[in-house]
């Protein structure tokens, strides 16, 4: 009887470490397998005005609106220029919005655990305009070549045409506008665009310009000209003068 008392308080000598070890790592476990508490800010809440995209041309640029380090699915609001509405960031704490215009943007929200109203003021990015078409591109010349051979003899009673090559020498990339005028008129006719890639090139520009009848007329004279209205640049081209048939 005393050799198995002996026997049962060995065993319990033993096994009271590994008892106390198992008591001392619970805590731990149960600390690690807490979940984190829910709508805590992992970060100091901030919002930004970025540029994301182009407007109409020659207008302002449209922004991207980006919250970050919100409390996880808060409600916010956001009031800025002709805009206000509610929206919720996702579960990241953050919003993005597209299409925003220019200007002073706040967004107001509850602080965790009070009914306090906390309002930020966003960051914007400088304002910038976009789509007038000079892009960086540097036009280096402009010249317009006259294609209808002199003395082309024609019905002056009747309308007809003459052709002319426009040519531009830009240095890209970029996209430049141009448009032509008829005579002394000042009315622009084919209006277009060309686009320049990285380096130095030269675009030629066929030009059909309609010429009026003229009765009773002996020659025909006529000219066009070139015009490059972001860069306010132009060229004129020779005259083409016609024979009229007798």
């Amino acid at each position: 009887m005393d050799r198995q008392t002996n026997r049962h308080r060995r065993l319990l000598l033993l096994a009271a470490p590994l008892l106390a070890s198992a008591v001392g790592l619970t805590p731990a476990f149960a600390a690690q397998a807490r979940p984190a508490r829910p709508g805590t800010a992992p970060a100091a809440a901030a919002c930004e005005l970025l540029v994301g995209g182009s407007g109409k041309p020659g207008g302002d640029a449209r922004y991207k609106l980006h919250l970050g380090g919100f409390p996880a699915n808060q409600a916010v609001r956001v009031d800025g220029p002709k805009t206000s509405f509610r929206a919720t960031v996702n579960g990241k704490g953050q919003l993005d919005r597209q299409g925003m215009r220019h200007g002073a943007y706040t967004v107001t929200y509850k602080a965790a655990g009070t009914k306090r109203d906390v309002r930020l003021t966003c960051a914007a990015a400088p304002a910038v305009k976009t789509g007038s078409g000079k892009q960086g591109v540097k036009v280096s010349k402009v010249e317009v070549v006259v294609l209808t051979p002199p003395g082309t003899v024609i019905d002056c009673a009747k309308p007809t045409t003459a052709e002319f090559d426009g040519k531009i020498t830009a240095t890209g990339p970029g996209k430049v506008r141009f448009h032509w005028t008829f005579g002394t008129s000042s009315k622009p006719v084919s209006p277009g665009s060309a686009d320049f890639a990285a380096g130095t090139t030269t675009q030629a520009l066929l030009h059909v310009a309609d010429v009026p009848a003229r009765p009773n007329a002996a020659t025909v004279s006529v000219y066009v000209t070139l015009h490059l209205p972001d860069q306010k640049m132009s060229a004129r081209s020779g005259p083409v003068t016609f024979t009229c048939q007798k």
